[in-house]
């Protein structure tokens, strides 16, 4: 019995290594993706390594990507082993292919031999994704065991061993690769940037406001951030996954509200405000260390790609025309994102090989939906020059229209004008014939009356009752039946008084230019006809001479009368002279002016009133 026993362990002894070199991965001539060659084991109990190697089952694994979606309390254990089966040491490069995964460790057999991750980083890294170098002698046989965990973003990783020079060629690809892709959305940006500032319209804000959290999600997805940010903005970047999935559909939702202009159809205008809101809640809801959902988030933006390809189809389909490049460009979104969000769930391990294509896809949205504000300005044109022609054309017919309805009111304007002023013309000869009946009983009168008093006092009335004739009389002969040319009217009153007086009498004009209204120029020849009558009753001297001066003043009339007679107080004369009463009475009364006196050797006296 101990014979066979011995015999058992002796076969063990020689068989073992050779079907442990047969299982191994030879890193001298490899022929498929490492994951193919190894076995895994998830641990959701929280083992450690010694744990792990002395009692783990682990499980072949068949596929080049394992994705086990959001894990927050699972790590994945990967054990493979790697055999050297040529002649010179080799020295390979193991890289885990995924920018967002959090804790990564090696294992060699009992030892540890490096820590790498996100939120183990203290400076920014030269590579995309997580990498160990391995050195494997000659003719050795090596076991590993990777140890992944992520806590924020879903669990998904392939491996891939290369040679350093392939690894630098494949990386150095990768990144150009990348910074093209972020280069365009940058360039997008700016470009938008540059029309919204033309513009100032608010659907370039947000379009704005989508591409950079477009920029911001793929930075970090793709592996920049983590390249580039410091290790503090890397640490807190990887724990706001909520937050940027959120931004960037609440951007989108905004930036669809505006350019599909939503408020139009009610219905779908409701269900983007309520994914708007939704969003805005999910953020502190779903996204703190207490309560960390981001699955939730992830559906809803699902909900949130479908539903706006739907809204831009129904509207696309109702009329709006500018919806059309809308649609094309998110329907290239719509391919990306949901590849993106079915593996960021766990559904599908295919986005290691399709980061490309994503890339390509997103590319292109950004790059057509920019074209659909080209579009959009187009049609939007196209419609201001259709309205433009049918505006002209209203207008013009609408001008025909109000030419004719203008020319009738004119006709109608002239014939109503001409019969109002033939009727002025009536009413002012009437007014004249009737002055000129006064003026001729007054004359009758003062021609039967011997007293010389009450002559002298009929005189002074006729030379009244004439001033205002004289209106009249001018009115007759002139085309403006509202305004009164003072200078002429004036010189004409004054040539009429100086002939009763039978004096000698000259005079002097210094009249600019005055036309009054109808009303103040009546009450001016009243004023005049008292003063120039006054003068040369009181004049006591052969020749009489009279300066009469009129202009107009920072909106003011000015009337200045002068003789070459002795001069008094207006007080005196108020009381003494009914002339001076009623000259007063009309410019303080009537004309609701002055009246001032200048006492010295002559009289002089001046008016000042407004029209």
């Amino acid at each position: 019995m101990k014979t066979s026993h011995l015999f058992t362990f002796i076969l063990l002894l020689l068989f073992l290594p050779l079907s442990l070199v047969h299982a191994a991965i030879d890193v001298k001539n490899m022929d498929r993706p490492l994951l193919l060659s190894s076995k895994i084991y998830v641990d959701k109990s929280g083992k450690t390594f010694k744990e792990i190697v002395k009692s783990a089952k682990f499980i072949p694994f068949n596929k080049q990507e394992i994705n086990l979606g959001f894990t927050r309390n699972t790590t994945l254990w990967i054990h493979f082993t790697l055999y050297n089966s040529g002649e010179k040491k080799e020295t390979k490069i193991l890289q885990i292919r995924n920018p967002l995964l959090e804790d990564v460790s090696l294992y060699k057999k009992t030892q540890k031999l490096q820590h790498k991750g996100t939120l183990y980083q203290s400076i920014p890294r030269d590579e995309l994704h997580t990498i160990f170098e391995i050195r494997v002698q000659p003719k050795e046989l090596q076991e590993y065991y990777l140890k992944v965990r992520n806590t924020t973003t879903a669990l998904r990783l392939s491996i891939r061993l290369k040679d350093k020079l392939d690894y630098l060629k494949d990386e150095y690809h990768e990144q150009n690769i990348i910074f093209i892709f972020l280069s365009i959305l940058g360039l997008l940006f700016l470009y938008n940037f540059v029309l919204y500032l033309y513009t100032k319209e608010r659907v370039y804000v947000f379009y704005l406001l989508y591409l950079f959290a477009l920029l911001f999600q793929q930075s970090t997805y793709l592996g920049i951030t983590q390249m580039f940010a410091p290790s503090w903005f890397v640490y807190y970047d990887n724990l706001a996954v909520v937050f940027k999935v959120n931004l960037l559909f609440i951007s989108a939702v905004l930036f669809a509200k505006s350019f599909l202009q939503t408020q139009r159809y009610e219905k779908i205008n409701k269900i983007y405000n309520a994914i708007l809101a939704l969003g805005l809640i999910e953020i502190p809801l779903f996204g703190s260390p207490w309560f960390y959902l981001p699955e939730v988030s992830i559906v809803t933006a699902l909900f949130f790609i479908y539903f706006n390809m739907y809204a831009a189809i129904y509207i696309y389909k109702h009329g709006k025309k500018e919806a059309r490049f809308f649609v094309v460009g998110w329907a290239f979104q719509l391919v990306g994102f949901t590849l993106m969000i079915i593996d960021g769930l766990g559904f599908t391990s295919i986005m290691g090989e399709l980061t490309d294509i994503v890339m390509f896809l997103t590319a292109l949205e950004a790059i057509v939906l920019s074209l659909a504000f080209i579009d959009r300005y187009s049609i939007f044109k196209k419609e201001k020059e259709r309205l433009d022609t049918s505006l002209m054309q209203e207008l013009q017919k609408r001008q025909e229209i109000v030419e004719l309805e203008v020319q009738k009111a004119t006709e109608k304007l002239k014939t109503s004008l001409e019969n109002e002023k033939n009727l002025l013309k009536e009413l002012h000869h009437r007014s004249k014939n009737n002055l000129q009946l006064i003026l001729s009983l007054v004359r009758m009168q003062e021609d039967e009356t011997e007293d010389k008093v009450l002559c002298l006092g009929l005189q002074e009335l006729e030379g009244r009752i004439n001033s205002i004739a004289k209106i009249y009389t001018m009115l007759d002969i002139k085309e403006d039946l509202q305004r009164i040319d003072m200078a002429a009217y004036i010189e004409e009153l004054c040539e009429d008084i100086k002939a009763l007086s039978q004096k000698n009498v000259t005079y002097e004009y210094d009249i600019r230019n005055i036309l009054l209204p109808l009303r103040s120029a009546g009450y001016v020849g009243l004023i005049v006809n008292e003063l120039v009558t006054n003068s040369i009753k009181y004049v006591q001297k052969e020749q009489i001479s009279i300066h009469i001066k009129m202009y107009e003043k920072e909106g003011r009339y000015v009337l200045r009368l002068q003789d070459n007679g002795a001069g008094f107080s207006l007080d005196d004369a108020a009381k003494e002279h009914l002339g001076m009463k009623l000259i007063v009475a009309l410019v303080e009364n009537q004309l609701h002016g002055t009246f001032t006196l200048q006492e010295d050797r002559d009289f002089n006296c001046t008016i000042r009133f407004s029209e």
